[in-house]
């Protein structure tokens, strides 16, 4: 039975815990046993108390001065303190997750994306895929031959164009069917990130920076979808720049994220209309239903492939990728419909795929690796509720640069002979 205790000696325990000093000098200190000091810790872990989690988490249990050495050198004891600390991990893990506002995250799949048929016209849905943006990043003319140039000002002018030609060109696109909504679906590296040192020092905004910056970016395009299609769902995975982590992770490696602190603060923003849902949470991965065809999310770090690969660049990798990808879900049940992922910032379209380019374009990285030159594209495409995926194009947000006309001199003496 669990020893009494007053509010005042509990008190007590607590400030002296919050002092960062472990259970066992906490013990010795209130004149109580090391039992009873535990069991508080583990009160305030479930409270959710995020002064003393860190403290909770790191400190070892171990068995007090008043424990016989026959009982220290049981295997059952420690057996029990094993599970007492899965117990007590498992309670941290939940309110740092809690914390942060990503585990648990519910999400409502929206009724129009869940219908199969749709009369003589059939209905449709707009698919739009925003990836590897990397809002921060800076590239320099001088240093990419005058291929290519990013900042600030060229990022958002290049989504608003994207935007932009999404509801001029996509209602065309469903003019003989009725549009239902879209889905956009946040691919991940949404910011440039500051995984690497080259990106720290050139960066134009810090990665916090850079978040409050596609927020409002991509917020503003979400408006623009509201009003031409009445309906959009957000579905968003994590990239590998918006990790927070120096180096990538398997576990916690959405709720460790700055893509999905974005998707969660603009879920937050849009939390009264009805009409925009989102879909993000835990899992590095999304599937939407849509007409009842599955649509798979994913950033493309994850597919289990390399890089590119010689002539064929990233071709190969991602057409091998997407396949393990279609194999995986095909083992529990899920058949992949079409396949939308980021990551190569390569535009491509093999089979039930979706690969996408990147907003950036050509970089410094890009020369250094020589890679093919590739402008700054991303997908657009719709769904049909009969046939699936049917029009889709990658939007160029630039317009081509038109190459300066040669200078051809004529020598004097063929313009005196043409005299």
């Amino acid at each position: 039975m669990a020893a009494h205790i007053d509010d005042e000696a509990r008190r007590t325990i607590w400030r002296a815990l919050a002092d960062g000093r472990d259970a066992n000098t906490v013990a010795a200190e209130v004149g109580r046993s090391w039992r009873t000091v535990n069991n508080e810790r583990r009160r305030l872990i479930k409270a959710g108390s995020d002064a003393l989690l860190a403290q909770a988490t790191a400190k070892k249990i171990e068995p007090t001065p008043e424990v016989e050495r026959r009982e220290a050198r049981d295997a059952a004891y420690w057996q029990r303190q094993a599970r007492a600390l899965k117990r007590e991990l498992a309670d941290a893990e939940h309110v740092a997750a809690e914390l942060a506002g990503v585990r648990g995250q519910a999400f409502t799949i929206p009724e129009w994306s869940i219908a199969t048929t749709g009369g003589r016209r059939g209905k449709s849905a707009v698919g739009m895929l925003v990836s590897d943006v990397h809002g921060g990043e800076v590239i320099k003319a001088e240093e990419t031959l005058g291929i290519n140039a990013y900042d600030l000002d060229i990022c958002a002018a290049r989504l608003r164009r994207y935007f932009e030609a999404t509801v001029t060109i996509a209602p065309r696109w469903a003019s003989d069917t009725d549009c239902v909504g879209a889905y956009l679906g946040l691919g991940g590296d949404l910011i440039s990130g500051d995984i690497h040192e080259e990106l720290v020092r050139t960066n134009a905004l810090t990665a916090h920076e850079q978040v409050h910056f596609l927020v409002e970016q991509i917020g503003a395009g979400i408006k623009m979808a509201i009003e031409a299609f009445g309906a959009v769902h957000v579905a968003s995975v994590p990239g590998n720049h918006g990790r927070t982590t120096h180096k990538p992770t398997a576990k916690l490696y959405s709720q460790l994220s700055y893509d999905t602190l974005i998707a969660s603060i603009l879920a937050g923003q849009f939390r009264n209309r009805k009409r925009v849902t989102f879909q993000f949470g835990a899992a590095p991965d999304q599937v939407t239903p849509i007409f009842g065809r599955s649509v798979f999310l994913t950033h493309g770090d994850k597919l289990g492939t390399g890089g590119g690969q010689g002539f064929a660049g990233p071709l190969l990798p991602i057409v091998r990728g997407t396949k393990k990808v279609a194999a995986q879900q095909a083992s529990v049940g899920r058949h992949a419909d079409l396949i939308l992922h980021g990551h190569f910032h390569h535009s491509a379209n093999p089979g039930a795929v979706l690969s996408n380019g990147s907003v950036p374009g050509y970089s410094e990285y890009a020369g250094a690796i020589r890679a093919a030159v590739e402008p700054p594209q991303q997908w657009l495409f719709l769904m049909h509720s009969k046939w699936g995926l049917r029009e889709r194009m990658p939007i160029v947000l630039e317009d081509p640069a038109v190459p300066e006309k040669p200078r051809v001199r004529i020598p004097a003496v063929m313009s005196e002979r043409a005299a």
